[in-house]
């Protein structure tokens, strides 16, 4: 089993609060985007591998709209929520960056930043490498990055939500400043309702780093991908084929093996 990766450290313990945290996200809404822009490049077929997958938000709208589904996560504990809201996907336990040859996919994705919580340019173009190893000759790749506005804005400030009786506490800890290829760091508080109107207090650290465009095509060649296109992600999830590091808070990658790196 993979070692204990900074991405699982962060979210063991968030797993019983994530989908709290993530309520106002419209993954149907992102998945129509996604599979429509899929359309726009030839999507061959409906075979799935979710990287990352978490507690299976990101994959549900796929089983229901007819994909078979594998998801894949560095978390024991959001793979357990994953498992008990999706039992018909197959979960694997594995590390992004030492995933086994699984199947030939004709689609892999890897979504909400996760791929920003690798801290090295070598431990993305080994996750490359994973979705390459995994991609059906006719397949795509589809992963999304944080910007460089996101760190100089959502990790460079604090918020507090709430949903229901529990207590999201947000903590930035990035500058309005944040240079290309930055790391940057944000905590989440967690207050929740416990017996005897006692609360319980976790916290989540979550450590990321910015992955320039030229860095993230060149850890994509020297997997044997061959990037396709950068899209802009807007507020509402839609794609626009212009992204803008300054402008958006995320960028949609597509890829697909290059010449020489077909799998059979």
């Amino acid at each position: 089993m993979p070692e204990r990766t900074a991405d699982s450290a962060a979210y063991d313990p968030f797993a019983p609060f994530y989908d709290a945290f993530t309520a106002g996200s419209d993954y149907d809404a992102w998945t129509r985007h996604v599979l429509a822009l899929a359309d726009e490049y030839g999507l061959a077929g409906r075979k799935l591998l979710d990287l990352a997958c978490g507690t299976g938000n990101s994959f549900v709208p796929f089983l229901r709209a007819g994909f078979e589904v594998t998801g894949c996560d560095a978390s024991e504990a959001m793979l357990a929520e994953a498992a008990r809201k999706a039992p018909a996907a197959k979960l694997v336990h594995a590390d992004v960056r030492e995933l086994p040859t699984l199947d030939r996919f004709h689609l892999v994705t890897c979504f909400d930043d996760s791929l920003n919580y690798l801290s090295e340019e070598r431990d993305l173009a080994s996750a490359f490498g994973s979705i390459a190893a995994n991609l059906h000759r006719e397949g795509l790749a589809m992963f999304d990055l944080n910007t460089l506005l996101a760190y100089r804005t959502t990790f460079a400030t604090d918020s507090v939500s709430a949903h229901g009786d529990v207590l999201f506490a947000w903590r930035g800890a990035s500058g309005g400043d944040a240079a290309p290829g930055c790391r940057a760091e944000a905590s989440i508080e967690i207050f929740a309702p416990r017996e005897r109107g006692l609360y319980e207090r976790v916290t989540s650290v979550h450590t990321q780093r910015h992955f320039p465009r030229e860095r993230v095509v060149a850890a994509l060649g020297r997997a044997g991908l061959a990037c396709a296109g950068v899209h802009g992600v807007l507020a509402d999830g839609a794609l626009v084929p212009d992204a803008d590091e300054l402008l958006q808070l995320k960028v949609l990658y597509v890829a697909r093996l290059a010449e020489g790196g077909v799998h059979k």
